[in-house]
């Protein structure tokens, strides 16, 4: 009778914690979120993730940055310029405050990478964009690429704002740039953009749904 009695007692334990693991488990996952819940809430995903052709940036250091380095990694990638007036630094602080965001809620960051692609090469170099980065974030990773490499990269992925204006060697054409910020999937390739008006709710939102499942 004992020993039915603590079966008994040892099933229900069981039963109760596997009922509350499922419950936190629910609680703690992201939702996952269907194309047109994404498009309300700014992102755009491709119907079919898009290859990206190699590519050459550098970062700090001259050291490469290459297609190999989103191989494994969910990857968000912006295009900005460290002397941006408005739109850049307004983007990274929202960027900012999604890492923050995942970080807290110890959200798996290891397979994960944030980059900013300078628009403006001839002024920036690979130390200036990516110490520019950094100071949002000391894991951002700021790149810098010839002029016809940021050309086709920037094409592929749909980036405004790419071209110099000869007349103009201040390049205040790029002042009030407004681009997307990039998401790029562990096989290098697009997977789709986030829309600006950028909201780190919005982002957080759609950022884990995707990763979390992917």
């Amino acid at each position: 009778m004992k020993k039915n009695i603590k079966i008994n007692l040892f099933l229900i334990a069981l039963f109760i914690s596997t009922v509350m693991f499922l419950f936190v488990n629910k609680l703690t996952t992201p939702r996952v979120l269907s194309a047109s819940e994404l498009l309300s809430n700014g992102f755009y995903m491709l119907q079919e993730p898009k290859p990206i052709s190699d590519f050459e940036l550098f970062t700090s250091g001259d050291k490469p940055f290459t297609k190999t380095d989103l191989y494994g990694k969910w990857t968000v990638m912006y295009f900005g310029f460290s002397r941006c007036p408005d739109e850049c630094p307004t983007t990274m602080f929202e960027l900012k405050k999604l890492f923050n965001v995942l970080d807290e809620k110890n959200y798996k960051l290891n397979d994960k990478q944030w980059v900013l692609v300078t628009i403006d090469p001839e002024r920036d170099s690979p130390e200036d964009i990516d110490n520019y980065a950094k100071g949002f974030n000391k894991n951002f990773i700021g790149v810098r690429g010839e002029r016809p490499m940021l050309l086709s990269l920037g094409t592929q992925l749909a980036i405004n704002n790419m071209m110099p204006n000869h007349n103009d060697h201040s390049n205040k054409h790029l002042d009030n740039h407004v681009n997307n910020i990039i998401l790029i999937d562990p096989e290098a390739n697009l997977y789709g953009y986030f829309r600006p008006p950028f909201d780190t709710s919005r982002l957080s939102l759609t950022y884990q749904s995707i990763t979390s499942i992917n």
